[in-house]
């Protein structure tokens, strides 16, 4: 019987519309590399527009098939929200979450979290916040982060997916999407 190699891809998710409290969204997909290839086969089967998914792009045919391969897939999603978030502020939410994120992820046996890709400003940032974080034990040892192009990464679009559901919900609008995962998701709320 071979034994599971855990990896996580995650995305993040900004809301101010609808909510009562702007929140950060920080989430991963998780799940056995050995059956990724798969996953990756039904996602790129999806419609989408332009080279990745995305979940403000999208109708709601094309947000019902998505979510619909997704609830079917072996994963699971770990979602970190930050609330009340000030815009100007996005960073240190995304720092505070990660933190979490990778501890959750870690002691779920994750060796690996890939992060949708930022502007290079942006993900050289996230390496020295994962470095300040090492530095001060604030994060585990065992866990690697590294950054994807969702154009050549379509595991990250899981999370995209997750996130655009339950941003739905929280803002007010429709909730069957994020029922529909719910009972394979675990939220964990940080107070700012």
């Amino acid at each position: 019987m071979d034994s599971l190699v855990l990896q996580a891809w995650g995305d993040e998710s900004f809301r101010t519309a609808g909510v009562e409290r702007p929140s950060y969204l920080l989430g991963a997909a998780v799940a056995d590399v050995s059956r990724s290839e798969d996953m990756r086969a039904e996602l790129q089967r999806l419609p989408r527009r332009g080279p990745k998914l995305h979940w403000r792009n999208q109708d709601r045919r094309a947000r019902d098939a998505s979510i619909a391969t997704i609830a079917d897939f072996d994963a699971y999603h770990v979602i970190v929200i930050a609330a009340p978030v000030d815009s100007r502020r996005q960073e240190r939410a995304r720092a505070l979450c990660l933190e979490r994120l990778a501890w959750q992820l870690d002691g779920q046996g994750v060796q690996l979290l890939t992060l949708e890709a930022r502007p290079l400003q942006l993900m050289q940032r996230d390496l020295r916040t994962v470095d300040a974080l090492r530095g001060k034990r604030a994060l585990p040892e065992g866990l690697r982060i590294d950054h994807a192009q969702p154009s050549e990464e379509p595991m990250v679009w899981i999370a995209d997916q997750v996130l655009g559901a339950l941003g739905e919900k929280i803002s007010g609008g429709r909730s069957d999407w994020f029922d529909a995962v719910s009972s394979s998701t675990t939220i964990d709320q940080i107070e700012l």
